[in-house]
């Protein structure tokens, strides 16, 4: 299956996570394109990024993606995926 990556780093202009930027980047964000698609959160990251904001892409992402994944490519969890799903965790 192949998945839209998307990860903490996309939503930051420095190559530190800042707080204030990233949250401001989430809501900005047009959450609506990965509508009926099968998304993977990127869980490795090359810069320190606390946990809730894994959460908080998840969220946003939740009733909008077909499936939402935490992990890489090789291993992931399902995070929520729509009643219409029929693809195995």
């Amino acid at each position: 299956m192949a998945y839209m990556i998307v990860e903490p780093r996309q939503f930051l202009n420095s190559p530190v996570f800042r707080q204030e930027e990233f949250l401001d980047g989430i809501a900005g964000h047009d959450w609506q394109q990965y509508r009926d698609r099968h998304i993977l959160v990127r869980g490795c990251s090359d810069i320190i990024t606390p946990p809730w904001a894994y959460m908080a892409i998840a969220s946003r992402l939740s009733g909008v993606a077909r499936s939402v994944r935490y992990g890489n490519e090789h291993d992931n969890v399902v995070v929520s995926r729509t009643d219409g799903d029929s693809q195995k965790a």
